[in-house]
């Protein structure tokens, strides 16, 4: 008979827990051990890093392939004049006996008898000379033409601008941008720069004669608004200073630590791309073109009145040569002395002693001299500087006090150089316009260039432009003849093989085939419904769902109101920005809200205004106008095409061939400026296609906008179990596919991270296994996800200090409480980790309930102040900030107790308070709505607070659960929160330390399936059902595990779970895999560094890292077990494991390619080939010994210790607190947090200290290079004793690391130690003299495979 059991999952981003048990809790039993286990695996990287390199590798092939067309249109006019040229270029990167002997020679460019490079360099100093001379002058050599053009062609600018024309001196051409940043000034903040003025304004914004500052507080003074906050930073932005973000699209951001950005810095698009994630497309539109702004006026500065970037360049070059001949007459007249330190390379310079150990740090810093500056600088001991810096080193070195040199230093014209950051602002146009001028002159000496071909009708200097003005549309993806994973292209039948150029794209390139393509790829697929395609975010239909989702949360005067719902839903219709105080002032205007009405007094249930707007269907109303309501699933075509396609001369075409005759062409104009870029989460399906059911299954005619449209519900309130649509979704998908045989397909096709997708492959890896090893499918499996990373957040990212958040709002709201503010400064970051201290500051020092003076001292004496849940915990377990404050101890349990609304006497005595709190933003709106909210709380509200523990709400435990039921839809898949297991562990006081071992992974599972199932069952699976049955007054969330629950828990059944939650009894398994993608470290390091570089090129003389150098740290792909003969020894057979890296396992074909690389890379002699293939984590069992083999460093193999280590209870309690500590340390970015005496004592430290020695001494560990620093931690005992308490307690976390399961190293010089102690290395030949099995598991551990290598001895 079969036996029901359950499954618990706990699904972290670098492991999986799993647990199963009977449904009484008891563990089951597989071949005699219990079936519970964790599944480690390394973190998912996002494609961001592989993506960016993958984007440099084209845009380079790009460049080489235009240079490749460019010298092949040169090539027979060239080869008549000088058959080595193109020879001589290829092959300058080479020492002179490399080259073949028709490039050899003492020149690399020009090798003639009368003119070689020595002439050329005289003639033409710089490559811009050369461009400002074949302009005008007559060319003879066709060499020099090819140069120049060669030149522009490989650095032809940014396409910022698309292929429109314009003049950078006229204000008209940039007009349109202007308008631009007018209508988005209006929209969000009801101010604009004066039209009239626009030229004036652009004329100021390019006077170099002005500051930038001035140039800022000039175009204020135009525009007449000097005092907005949002006009000021879009001017600091477009002068090139330093702007806020958060100041110019609000406080409520998380721009990933990047509180100011200068669009004129070389980091802007990389400071764009992590800004750009917290930007809606309007505000990241308004950016752009800020920066549009900003790079013309940048331009008209590099020109400087100039038509040609060469004539600028030229004299930027001649203003170099004086400026320098000056600043070295300045130097020799006024400090000779300096002459040197000034003008020559200067190596960093460190003061070592004889060990080698620096003794004055401050000494090694680089010079910012002019060879720093000019880029002399270059190799090993020297560095670059910046002009900032340069500009400060010469007035700090030589005390400059010429008031000519000052000058031009203050205005920051000293010594300009021809390259520079400001030269990314050059647009493509620029260098066109020259490159047409120096065509139209050459064509008057060759005659080659104006010679058509016949194929397409273009003439070689034609051609040229073509090249210069010619970029692979996006959505056409990189050239190549197959499709891949990084590559979509498709090509017109018959031309698979024809080469691509410019002028025959269009021929070969089938665009519609290779754009459908590119947008099948490049969408999502809804997060509730398989197989259905998210929507853009600025679809008609996505935004709208998305402002209502914030509207149907607004409450007024603590209710809902359906009148206020529909006036501010078409009052957004016309506004983009929509805040609170626009709400109130349009509610008054309507009679809803009396006159003087404040925003912040009548509203709640929102945190500030609104984030979401119909920003889309405002664009299109002010463009088409009644035609955006007309033809709306046109609308939601074009939005579709804007989000998708970039290139907008391709847009209006598509826009014209489908809607030409609804659309005119000043339409489609306005059409083509807008930008969207987001998509959304959800279907179009799901929001206007999936209706609710009733008790029956009949289907209705509501769908979920709809719903939305018509009443006040947010989205998960409508998928609560108060509706229908949850069952309706769930029906679509169980029609939509059944699969057993879920495919990690299935899973690619999630919306979440690459390290989410990892996660939920894993678990149902898992869940297939369980369920083929207990023969069926289990009665429930409960499922708890780690909580998700924001787009874009890095790992270990600080979060802001909870002192520094006080003192910012108390100096600027409330600077006379100097006494308060003084305490704040006088307070350790560590004390601020106390909610208690962290609510006396909020509430000035205040009894939250009766507002009297809470004396400091006394906040942290329990038997005089309490924290306090406003909305009961015993009904709603909210342990927020916005639901806690501190109150007296007599108070809170006298007259608040366990109750709500507060009691009468207390609102209306404190209510005064409360405000001014919420006025000065020590608390939220929704803190002072709940203080002063004068009814119960509701069904409804108990209903959706019970649901939230019922139901998951992360995308990565929504993806789970649907894969989970498309793969056991028998089974009943129920979500596990956190937050209540973490209380249930409370209740047990279970210990769980992360930094001790792998092992809480699975109790966290176990765990889950108790607490799950409580919370299931009790519920009636539906609180809606429960509450409708018992009401509000039947549960007490407080003593829920004081009652039995039929099928769920017995009372007293605690110390059984404990029991079985402290068993050390779970498996441990690592996923083994095999290495692919980067071959080694990208940098090329000099010759010399070491003997093991890899060469840059596979062939020819780069291969000679001796030479040339090469990469580093090439990636090893896995290893394989090599038997072979004793080079010393010839009767002796070797046993090794050898590395085998990726680039070497691409280049397999064959076996013998495998001995072949076996003999000559790793020089063994006569190689046999054992086991082809051992995975990176492969398990080894050593001498008795347990570890993880992860990779190799030289000739030796890199361990991870796979053995688990575990404590008594009274010494992982000691190690909790230890781990606590540094926990607090990490949070506050605060190295030196002192410890608190009252916690440690240096008795306990010592025996902890002595009984992880005794462990370390253990059999586990004694097959492991490891057990070797027993002699050191025996040797530092005594030290150990002398050293201070905070220093004990780091050296303790330090040997623990010993015996974690990872490949950290310790430092233990403290205790005279090594630094890097403890590395898992040995020499890959440790099989000759050791008791070695490798052993292959399944991801549960329930199959295993052992592989003795005694056998091969």
């Amino acid at each position: 008979m079969k036996q029901d059991y359950y499954i618990g999952l706990d699904m972290g981003t670098e492991s999986v827990g799993w647990a199963v048990t009977d449904v009484e809790y008891n563990l089951v039993k597989k071949r005699g051990q219990d079936y519970w286990g964790v599944y480690l695996f390394d973190e998912a990287k996002t494609a961001q890093g592989r993506r960016a390199f993958r984007t440099n590798r084209r845009r380079l092939a790009r460049v080489r392939h235009r240079l490749n067309l460019l010298q092949e249109l040169f090539d027979s006019e060239i080869s008549a004049k000088d058959f080595g040229f193109f020879y001589r270029l290829e092959n300058s990167k080479y020492f002179d006996e490399d080259k073949p002997e028709i490039a050899r020679g003492k020149f690399l460019l020009f090798n003639d008898k009368d003119f070689g490079d020595k002439e050329y360099y005289k003639n033409y100093p710089t490559i811009f000379h050369l461009r400002n001379a074949l302009r005008t002058q007559e060319i003879k050599d066709v060499r020099l033409l090819y140069l120049a053009v060669h030149h522009i062609l490989k650095n032809r600018g940014h396409f910022l601008f698309g292929e429109q024309d314009f003049n950078v001196n006229d204000a008209s051409d940039v007009s349109g941008e202007f308008e631009k940043i007018n209508r988005f000034l209006r929209e969000n903040d009801g101010t604009e720069l004066d039209r009239e003025k626009i030229p004036e304004i652009f004329e100021t914004l390019c006077n170099v004669d002005l500051a930038k500052r001035e140039r800022k507080e000039k175009i204020l003074k135009l525009s007449g608004n000097s005092k907005n906050k949002l006009l000021g930073e879009a001017l600091n932005a477009v002068v090139g200073l330093e702007f806020s973000l958060s100041k110019m699209f609000g406080e409520d951001r998380d721009f990933q630590d990047i509180k100011k950005m200068s669009l004129a810095n070389s980091s802007f698009e990389e400071d764009f791309a992590k800004a750009k994630m917290a930007l809606d497309d309007d505000e990241a539109d308004f950016l752009e073109t800020l920066k549009k702004v900003q790079s013309i006026a940048s331009l008209h500065n590099i020109l400087h009145g100039k038509e040609f970037i060469s004539q600028a360049k030229t004299e930027a070059y001649e203003t170099h040569r004086r400026d320098l001949s000056e600043l070295k007459k300045y130097v020799r007249e006024n400090c000779p002395e300096k002459y040197a330190l000034v003008f020559r390379r200067q190596a960093k310079k460190v003061n070592k002693n004889t060990s080698g150990a620096d003794e004055n740090e401050k000494d090694d810093k680089k010079v910012n001299n002019y060879a720093a500056y000019i880029g002399m600088d270059k190799g090993k001991g020297f560095a670059k500087c910046k002009k900032e810096e340069f500009y400060a080193f010469l007035k700090k070195e030589i005390g400059i006090n010429d008031e000519s040199l000052l000058a031009k230093i203050d205005e920051g014209i000293f010594l300009p150089k021809q390259i520079s950051a400001e030269n990314c602002d050059i647009p493509y146009q620029v260098h066109l316009a020259e490159l047409k001028a120096i065509l139209a002159n050459a064509e008057n000496y060759f005659p080659f260039l104006k010679q058509k071909d016949e194929n397409c009708e273009m003439t070689v200097s034609e051609k040229i432009i073509s090249l210069m003005k010619f970029r692979v549309p996006y959505y056409v993806g990189p050239f190549t003849d197959k499709e891949t994973r990084f590559s979509w292209m498709i090509k017109k039948e018959g031309l698979s093989t024809q080469k691509i150029t410019p002028w025959n794209f269009d021929d070969v390139v089938d665009r519609d085939a290779s754009e459908q393509k590119f947008i099948e790829r490049m969408t999502n697929f809804c997060t509730y419904l398989t197989g259905e395609k998210v929507l853009p975010a600025s679809s008609f239909l996505y935004s709208e769902y998305a402002f209502l989702n914030e509207l149907n949360n607004l409450k007024v005067n603590g209710t809902k109101d359906l009148r206020v719902k529909n006036i501010l839903f078409d009052f957004a219709k016309t506004n983009k920005k929509l805040t609170l105080k626009k709400c109130c002032e349009q509610l008054v205007k309507n009679g809803l809200l009396p006159e003087g009405s404040k925003a912040r007094d009548v509203f709640s249930g929102t945190d500030g205004d609104f984030k979401n707007s119909l920003s889309s269907y405002i664009d299109f109303k002010r463009i088409i106008g009644d035609k955006a309501d007309l033809y709306r699933d046109m609308c939601e075509e074009i939005i579709l095409w804007i989000t998708i396609i970039s290139d907008k001369e391709r847009l209006v075409k598509i826009i014209k061939d489908k809607y030409g005759t609804v659309l005119s062409d000043e339409e489609i104009k306005g059409l083509k400026a807008l930008n969207y870029t987001k998509w959304g989460r959800l279907s179009a399906k799901l929001l206007d296609g999936i209706f609710e059911t009733d008790s029956e299954g009949e289907v209705g005619n509501v769908s979920i906008i709809e719903k939305m449209r018509t009443d006040t519900e947010n989205f998960m309130e409508l998928l609560s179990n108060k509706h229908n649509y949850k069952r309706a979704i769930e029906l679509a998908n169980s029609e939509s596919i059944v699969d057993e045989k879920v495919t990690y397909r299935a899973v690619e096709e999630l919306y979440c991270s690459p390290a989410v997708k990892r996660s939920i492959w894993s678990a149902l890896k898992i869940v297939r296994e369980i369920v083929k090893v207990q023969g069926h499918s289990p009665k429930k499996i409960f499922v708890e996800t780690t909580r998700e990373k924001p787009d874009g957040a890095r790992k270990g990212q600080r979060t802001e200090s909870r002192k520094q958040r006080l003192l910012d709002k108390y100096r600027e709201n409330l600077r006379n409480e100097k006494e308060l503010i003084k305490k704040i400064e006088g307070t350790e970051d560590s004390k601020f980790n106390s909610d208690k201290l962290f609510f006396y500051f909020t509430q000035m020092g205040l009894d939250a309930y009766t507002g009297e003076k809470i004396e400091f001292d006394d906040v942290f004496k329990t038997e005089k102040y309490d924290i306090d849940h406003i909305y009961p915990r015993s009904k709603i377990k909210d342990d927020s900030l916005d639901n806690r404050v501190l109150t007296g101890k007599k108070i809170n349990q006298g007259v608040k107790q366990d109750i709500y609304p507060l009691p009468a006497e207390i609102r209306n005595r404190m209510e005064g308070l409360w405000r001014q709190l919420k006025d000065k933003k020590l608390i939220s709106e929704e803190k002072f709505y709940r203080l002063t909210r004068s009814t119960p709380l509701t069904e409804k509200e108990c209903g959706d607070f019970i649901n939230a523990q019922l139901v998951a709400t992360s995308q990565s435990a929504k993806a789970a659960i649907q894969l989970l039921k498309r793969m056991l839809p028998e089974s009943e898949i129920v979500y596990s929160k956190a937050g209540n297991v973490n209380e249930f562990k409370k209740r047990l006081e279970f210990v769980k330390i992360r930094e001790l071992n792998d092992l809480h992974h699975a109790k966290d599972a176990y765990f889950n399936i108790v607490v799950g199932n409580v919370f299931n069952t009790k519920f009636n699976h539906n609180a809606a059902v429960f509450l409708r049955n018992n009401g509000t007054g039947n549960y007490d969330f407080e003593r829920l595990y004081d009652f039995d629950i039929t099928n769920a828990w017995k009372k007293g059944d605690e110390n059984r779970i404990s029991s079985v939650a402290e068993k050390n009894t779970c498996r441990v398994v690592r996923f083994s895999k095999t290495e692919k993608g980067q071959f080694y470290d990208a940098t090329i390091y000099p010759a010399g560094k070491n003997d093991k570089l890899a060469p840059v090129k596979g062939k020819g003389p780069l291969n000679d890292t001796s030479k040339y150098g090469g990469y580093d740290k090439e990636t090893t792909a896995y290893f394989m077990l090599v038997k072979s003969k004793d080079k010393k020894k010839k009767d002796k057979i070797l046993l090794s494991l050898e590395c085998v890296t990726v680039l070497a396992d691409k280049n397999f074909r064959t076996a013998e390619d495998k001995l072949k690389y076996c003999e000559k890379e790793l020089g063994l002699k006569e190689p046999e080939i054992l086991i082809e293939k051992i995975k990176v984590n492969t398990l080894f069992k050593i001498n008795g010994s347990y570890a993880w083999i992860r990779g190799r460093t030289n000739d030796r193999l890199v361990l991870c210790n796979a053995n688990q280590l575990w404590l008594d209870n009274g010494s992982a309690k000691e190690l909790k607190k230890i781990s606590n500590h540094f926990r607090d340390a990490k949070k506050y970015n605060n190295k030196d947090l002192p410890v608190r005496e009252e916690e440690f004592s240096k008795e306990q430290n010592l025996a902890l200290y002595d009984l992880f020695t005794e462990k370390l001494g253990g059999k586990i560990y004694a097959g492991l290079p490891v057990q070797e620093q027993i002699k050191n931690l025996e040797k530092g005992r005594n030290k150990f004793e002398t050293l201070e308490l905070k220093d004990q307690l780091s050296v303790l976390m330090e040997i623990l690391k010993f015996m974690q399961c990872n490949s950290m190293t310790s430092n233990i010089k403290l205790i005279g130690g090594a630094e890097n102690a403890g590395k898992l290395i040995i020499n890959k030949k440790f099989i000759q003299d050791s008791d070695v099995k490798m052993i292959s598991c399944s991801p549960t551990g329930y199959f295993c495979k052992v592989v003795d290598f005694k056998r091969f001895l």
